[in-house]
């Protein structure tokens, strides 16, 4: 269900872009013929076909910008989960929910919730180790960089000590 509901926001989110940028195209071009409309922009026949393709588009979007990576800790969550918070913290994200086996954050800024169609959460299922990272692919590898980057930190630390 979720899938589904990802597909048709970005469905909705592609066609809105798509006739926004045409429109401005439409509104700024100077080489309009007199009475020429919007819809007489596209060749005929070519809008079920756009349309076709939006819909291809959006089905596929889903899969390939959200996924799911695991996290390998020493040890057990609990002993991680300040320092994942402060993680999430510098990327700017904020705890939503907080339960037994199962962490969310999500974006601190409207502005950024709104960008990402409200698709900004990830979430950490910790009931084991590996962790089970789950988001936005472009902002989990970000997340995921600068954890394991403090996992080798304090790695290092432990080490020397």
């Amino acid at each position: 269900m979720k899938y589904l509901i990802r597909a048709l926001k970005y469905l909705v989110y592609f066609a809105v872009m798509f006739f926004i940028i045409v429109g401005i195209v439409y509104l700024f071009s100077s080489q309009k013929a007199s009475g020429l409309s919007f819809v007489e922009l596209f060749k005929e026949g070519s809008l079920p076909k756009i349309a076709l393709f939006f819909v291809v588009v959006a089905a596929i979007y889903p899969k390939l910008s959200f996924y799911k990576k695991e996290i390998h800790l020493n040890g057990d969550f609990t002993k991680y989960a300040e320092m994942f918070d402060e993680v999430m913290k510098s990327m700017d994200y904020v705890p939503e929910k907080k339960e037994p086996g199962c962490v969310t954050y999500i974006k601190s800024g409207v502005y950024a919730r709104l960008t990402r169609m409200f698709e900004d959460r990830v979430t950490f299922d910790t009931t084991g180790n590996p962790v089970i990272a789950e988001g936005y692919r472009k902002d989990l590898v970000r997340i995921l960089s600068a954890i394991n980057y403090r996992l080798r930190e304090e790695s290092r630390e432990q080490d020397m000590a």
